[in-house]
């Protein structure tokens, strides 16, 4: 039997939770149909050697070792078979071909020093710990513990302060797929603007901001998921619970415990240089596919678990699981929440520390961040001011906080910018079409309406005249409200009733709420079970033809169950060798002798 057919039916008996947790660690192209769509998707040369690059060092000489028939530990055998890169039969681990072919290449590039940018002598150190040796020596300096530890402190501050900030402008603008990376360069310079951030950074915010299931596609648009909502309203050290958390999975069961065994075993009177752990817990990591190293060990700055590439105090308690420790000890070297802020006549806002987190919330509805930082700075605007009003607040709210915040009156322009928001709000509103005009565009300034007419900017609508009021386009509401709010406009969304939509109610785009918030890889294992239960009971002729066609490819022996004369089901366990004019020939062993089916009369096919 053909690797393909022993790997999809390894897959078709694995549980719900090995499937999701392997669909978690794999990556898989195109849109898998059932189990031998996935398989073929797994045994793709881009997936795996993605796979490889994350084995960690026990894994790959476990799985060198079957290469070569020799025996392994059998944690690390489970481990590679969860990973789908090896096959059992009766127990017994077996290689799949094109892994194995794979994994001989990664071990001769890497015994070269070939593998991704790192120096060649960080590769052998990783290979020599492959095979018994020591790891290099870290640099000899130790650093101040407390001056290091503050570091991790603010990083891991800014670094919860940046993804809510990423969640609040995907919130605010219309983020489509796009690329290999997913984002879009003017996105991702948007917010590296805002955040004062390096692009790379912001990139690094958006990858950990998928592997914590906050964002997730909907057609062609990236939305929020009900995970965002939660982030938001979560306190500092709840967001750095889940980042810290994540980073941790990130790494496997076996990595996690390989790297902690490194960090255990190093002496405490020496700094440890986590780049070079992580080189030699993955060994056949590479810069080629997705900088799997550099990911790690950038989001372990972010997080705090490393300063300046050292190992903080931080990281050994987090991969034993105790992140309430360290959550601890973070908390410790942060200044404590305040519930104060500087409003300024120029509109900024600025906060000596820490916000609590309700007020945080409160606060980000109606002023956007110009500074992430422990101290903050904020900005009000008409945007952000009107992005409030949608959100449920009431300028009487705004002012009452800001006032409360201050402790003093509120500077002249302040004021003017909070009666202004208020006297215009609602001037003009998106409501949903139907037929051509999908969207409408009502206005109480005729002045007003014609501006937005004679702008080159939003030409592009080609708008259609209603009323002396009103008009239309043939884009989706959604679409003409980011971009006249991208290009300064102030409008909002109101339903049939005349009813304010929250541009945080994601039912107001017409989405199947269930299906965004649902985890895309239990909804892909859901779909397969349901595929795999069809074919065998009920297929179609296209799911028959598909199952004996590969069976003919691989040379596979099947049975299938044939519908005879007088109405009866009889099976015959043959190797199809052909499947042509409306029949399928294949060599019935037992009996000795080729049978030709009518493919009108088989009712199902098993492997």
């Amino acid at each position: 039997m053909s690797d393909l057919l022993k790997l999809a039916g390894q897959l078709r008996e694995s549980s719900n939770q090995q499937l999701v947790e392997l669909l978690h660690r794999r990556t898989v192209s195109g849109v898998s149909k059932d189990f031998f769509d996935l398989a073929q998707s797994l045994l793709n040369t881009r997936s795996i050697d993605q796979a490889l690059t994350r084995l960690c060092a026990s894994e790959v000489a476990a799985l060198q070792a079957i290469a070569n028939g020799h025996s392994a530990p059998a944690a690390a055998v489970a481990s590679l078979r969860n990973l789908a890169l090896v096959t059992e039969t009766n127990g017994k681990p077996e290689p799949i071909a094109a892994v194995s072919a794979q994994l001989t290449t990664a071990l001769a590039l890497l015994a070269k020093g070939g593998r991704g940018n790192a120096a060649s002598a960080d590769y052998q150190a990783s290979m020599a710990t492959v095979f018994g040796s020591s790891m290099p020596a870290a640099p000899d300096e130790l650093p101040n513990q407390e001056a290091t530890l503050g570091l991790a402190a603010i990083a891991a501050f800014e670094t919860q302060l940046a993804l809510t900030e990423l969640v609040l402008d995907v919130e605010q603008h219309l983020v489509k797929q796009i690329g290999k990376t997913g984002f879009g360069v003017g996105d991702v310079k948007r917010l590296s603007t805002h955040l004062n951030k390096s692009t790379n950074a912001v990139r690094g915010y958006f990858v950990l901001a998928q592997q914590l299931q906050l964002l997730q596609l909907n057609g062609e648009r990236w939305f929020l998921t009900s995970a965002a909502q939660d982030f938001l309203n979560a306190s500092v050290m709840q967001r750095w619970l889940l980042i810290a958390t994540q980073w941790v999975r990130s790494l496997g069961p076996t990595g996690a415990a390989e790297l902690l065994k490194l960090v255990d075993a190093a002496s405490p009177d020496t700094p440890i240089d986590l780049n070079t752990m992580l080189k030699s817990v993955f060994p056949l990591a590479n810069d080629a596919l997705g900088n799997e190293l550099n990911v790690l060990h950038e989001q372990a700055q972010d997080i705090g678990f490393s300063v300046h590439g050292l190992a903080t105090s931080l990281l050994a308690p987090s991969l034993r699981g105790e992140f309430s420790v360290a959550a601890k000890a973070v908390e410790n070297h942060l200044p404590a929440a305040q519930h104060s802020l500087i409003v300024q006549a120029d509109l900024s806002l600025i906060a000596p520390g820490p916000l609590d987190t309700k007020t945080e919330a409160t606060l980000r509805k109606f002023a956007t961040v110009e500074q992430v930082s422990v101290a903050c700075s904020y900005r009000l605007s008409p945007l952000s001011v009107t992005h409030g009003l949608e959100c449920g607040l009431s300028i009487e709210e705004i002012r009452d906080l800001l006032l409360e915040l201050s402790s003093k009156p509120l500077p002249q322009p302040v004021d003017y910018l909070l009666n202004e928001v208020q006297e215009r709000f609602g001037r003009l509103t998106i409501l949903a079409g139907n037929g051509a005009s999908k969207a409408i565009l009502k206005c109480t300034q005729g002045m007003l309406l014609t501006e937005i007419l004679n702008d080159v900017r939003v030409r592009a609508f080609a708008f259609a005249p209603l009323t002396a009021s009103s008009i239309a386009t043939r884009f989706d509401p959604e679409v003409l409200y980011f971009a006249l709010r991208d290009h300064g406009y102030l409008p909002i969304r109101i339903d049939a009733a005349g009813a304010v939509i929250s541009p945080r109610a994601k039912h107001s785009w017409g989405l199947n709420t269930s299906a965004l918030n649902q985890d895309p890889v239990e909804d892909l294992v859901a779909r397969l079970r349901a595929a795999d239960q069809k074919v065998g009971s009920q297929p179609n002729d296209q799911d028959l033809l598909r199952q004996l066609q590969l069976a003919v490819k691989n040379k596979a022996q099947i049975t299938v169950a044939v519908s005879a004369r007088d109405g009866s089901e009889v099976e015959f366990r043959i190797v199809p060798t052909a499947v042509a004019n409306g029949r399928v020939r294949g060599l019935d062993k037992k009996a000795d002798i080729e049978r030709t089916l009518p493919l009108e009369k088989i009712l199902r096919v098993s492997f």
